[in-house]
Formats: C-alpha cells, sequence, structure tokens
C-alpha cells in the first residue's frame, strides 16, 4: 500500500503542477452545467421579456389567445402592427406576434398558421417567444376539442378555466418541472463524455511514460507492475469521481436544479460509469501503439458513442434503427437509469441498467489484463 501511495502522491503532485489539468477537472463539470442551463433557461422563461401583441384577426380563439399570453407574461401589451414595428426598432419591445389575417379560422381547424414572431435580439429572444406561443397554443387546441366534443360553447370552457386558478398553477409547475428533468439528463449525458476523456488521460499516461522509457525504468525497481497500474488506476478513478462531485454539488447547491432522482442514487450510477470508464482506458491504453494513436481513437469512440448513446442528444428524437444501436452504449444505460428513476422507478427496476454497465467493466478489465500479460517487456520484470 505504501507504493500505491507513493504512486498517488507522485500523480498528485504533477497535476497541481499544472493549472491547465486543474482547470479542467474544476471547470468542465461547471461548463456542463452552465450550457445547458443557460438554454433552458432562456426557453423555460419569457416573463422578463417584453412582447407586444398584435391581433389582425379579431375573433373568439385569437382574443382568448391573446388574453392568455397576457396573463402568463405581465408585460405583454396588445399593440398594432405600425406601432410594434416601431417599438421593436427602438428597443421598447424585445419581440413581436403577428396574428395575422386568417388566424381565426386556421386555429378554428386546428391547424395554426398565420402566426409570426419578430425579434432583431437573436435566436434566444426568437425562440422562447415561440415556445411561450406553441404552449399557449396546445392549451387552446385542448380547449377546442373539449368543446366540441362536450357539444358546449368554447367561451364557456375558456371562462371556466380561466376562474380555475389550481388548474392553471398545475399546469405551468408541471411544464417547468418538465423542462428542468430535461436540463438534467443532458447535464449529466455531457458530464458522461467529459468523464470519459477524463478517464482517457491514464491510457495515454502509460503509453507516454512506455514512449520515453519511464514505465520500463520504474518495471526495473522493487515497485510491481501490478502496484503500478493500481496505483494510476486508483488516482485516475479519484480525478473522475472528483469531477462527478463537483457537477452534483453545483447541480445541488449553486444551480439548485432538481434532477427528480436522489442525488445520491445519481452518485452511485455515475461512479460505476467512472469504474467502468477507468477500465476503457487501461484497455486502450495497452492495446494501442502510441500515445498520438490512443488520442485520436478515443476522441473518435468517445464522441461517436456519445452522440448515439443519446447522451448528448435525446434517443426518443432519433430514427428507430439509431434507437436499436443506441442500446450498445454503455452511455445509454446511464441515461436509462436515470430516466427510470425520474418516473419514480425503484433500485429494482434499475438492476439490469446496472449489471450491463458492469459487464461493460468486467469485459474491459479482461481485454487489459490479456493485453497486460501479453506484453513481453514487462513479463521480464515481473
Amino acid at each position: 500500500m505504501q507504493q500505491v501511495g507513493w504512486i498517488f502522491r507522485h500523480n498528485l503532485k504533477s497535476m497541481t503542477q499544472s493549472k491547465a489539468k486543474l482547470l479542467l477537472i474544476i471547470g468542465l463539470p461547471i461548463l456542463s452545467i452552465l450550457i445547458y442551463f443557460l438554454s433552458y433557461g432562456a426557453q423555460s422563461d419569457t416573463s422578463g421579456l417584453k412582447v407586444g401583441l398584435v391581433n389582425q384577426d379579431q375573433g373568439v380563439y385569437t382574443t382568448q389567445l391573446v388574453d392568455w399570453m397576457k396573463d402568463a407574461n405581465k408585460q405583454a401589451t396588445s399593440v398594432s402592427l405600425e406601432d410594434g414595428n416601431k417599438k421593436l426598432t427602438s428597443g421598447s419591445l424585445d419581440a413581436l406576434v403577428i396574428l395575422g389575417k386568417g388566424s381565426e379560422k386556421s386555429i378554428a381547424a386546428l391547424d395554426p398558421q398565420h402566426i409570426t414572431v419578430k425579434s432583431i435580439q437573436g435566436d434566444t429572444v426568437n425562440n422562447a417567444v415561440k415556445s411561450a406561443v406553441n404552449a399557449s397554443l396546445t392549451g387552446m387546441m385542448t380547449m377546442i376539442k373539449a368543446s366540441n366534443d362536450g357539444g358546449q360553447s368554447f367561451s364557456k370552457y375558456a371562462k371556466t378555466f380561466d376562474t380555475s386558478k389550481i388548474a392553471i398553477t398545475q399546469k405551468m409547475t408541471s411544464n417547468q418541472q418538465d423542462i428542468v428533468l430535461m436540463m438534467s439528463m443532458q447535464i449529466l449525458g455531457f458530464l458522461c463524455m467529459m468523464l470519459l476523456y477524463a478517464a482517457g488521460n491514464l491510457g495515454e499516461l502509460i503509453l507516454q511514460e512506455k514512449e520515453d522509457g519511464t514505465f520500463y525504468r520504474l518495471m526495473s525497481t522493487p515497485l510491481s507492475s501490478k502496484v503500478y497500474l493500481l496505483g494510476n488506476a486508483l488516482f485516475s478513478l479519484a480525478v473522475v469521481v472528483t469531477e462527478i462531485v463537483i457537477c452534483l454539488v453545483a447541480m445541488r447547491f449553486a444551480f439548485k436544479i432538481d434532477p427528480g432522482v436522489s442525488y445520491f442514487a445519481l452518485f452511485g450510477i455515475l461512479f460505476i460509469f467512472a469504474v467502468m470508464a477507468v477500465l476503457l482506458s487501461l484497455a486502450l491504453g495497452f492495446t494501442a501503439t502510441s500515445r498520438k494513436s490512443v488520442s485520436g481513437l478515443q476522441m473518435i469512440l468517445f464522441t461517436l458513442t456519445s452522440l448515439l448513446s443519446g447522451a448528448l442528444i435525446p434517443v426518443a428524437i432519433m430514427p428507430n434503427f439509431m434507437q436499436k444501436l443506441a442500446e450498445f452504449m454503455p452511455q445509454y444505460w446511464v441515461m436509462d437509469a436515470i430516466t427510470t428513476l425520474q418516473q419514480n422507478g425503484t433500485l429494482a427496476s434499475i438492476s439490469l441498467n446496472i449489471a450491463i454497465l458492469l459487464g461493460y467493466a468486467l469485459l474491459f478489465f479482461c481485454i487489459a489484463s490479456y493485453k497486460f500479460t501479453k506484453n513481453a517487456r514487462v513479463n521480464s520484470f515481473v
């Protein structure tokens, strides 16, 4: 254990001397949160935006739509098209929603058209206002269908809905919670890719020390090859686990994100993935012939599998054949386990996910062990 401790301290000293490495370890988990926190935050909140509402096709549905949008955003006001364009240009308005001629009829036909959103402040504001309009239209479509099926007027249903404050509050809370859960999934998916790259440094370290002769000189000392690998693997695991802790602590205390899952459960799932990532790095380190080759292989492998697994792009929007392909990626089973727990799943319900991740870890361990024992130059020191 003293030898393992020496390797651990040696690597820690080397890492602390490099400000770039320290910045990456601390900064990447925070970066993964900021990317999605700012993105989803901008799309989910329009309460601070000044929105002008132009209704050029006065009718029951368009009028109700304008009223709902005003209720949702206290800074939304009704304006004429001419006045709205002037205020948009001067900066008095952030966006303009135009209900053009034919919008009333298209809404009644459950096929909203002739509705335009204008903004000169970029895609972030534009997409945020479009999301708000779509949310109001979705409620409108549901209301129209209910009134048609119930044989009553839309106005009566709308009046009942407007007076039902509890129902409105519940709907808003549900939408916000869905957004938070989606954001949490994307943050953790991005983190999984970063963990793979962090663990990948282990394979590069071993190859670098082989290339400069350090590895073989160490093997000629009382330090055994197994202790050398164990010490480096434990250090790599400690670095990866540190990134997990930084990310989860930042989500919980700095950004106040509720992922819909116990943070202890998240740590357990990500810890198993971290062990697998370290073993994968060992397998690649002993399989590749040079540091450059393993670096290129890792970049392709980690990025491609993260994309295909649904860690960066939701699996639900992928074609069917890609959804099947995603199930062969370790990251998929991490994301699936988190989704299951978000839907009130239990530990038993994700037992298959854990078993598959452990199976991948065992596979990479066997590959690393086989390639290690086949290394003739190392055997000469064992």
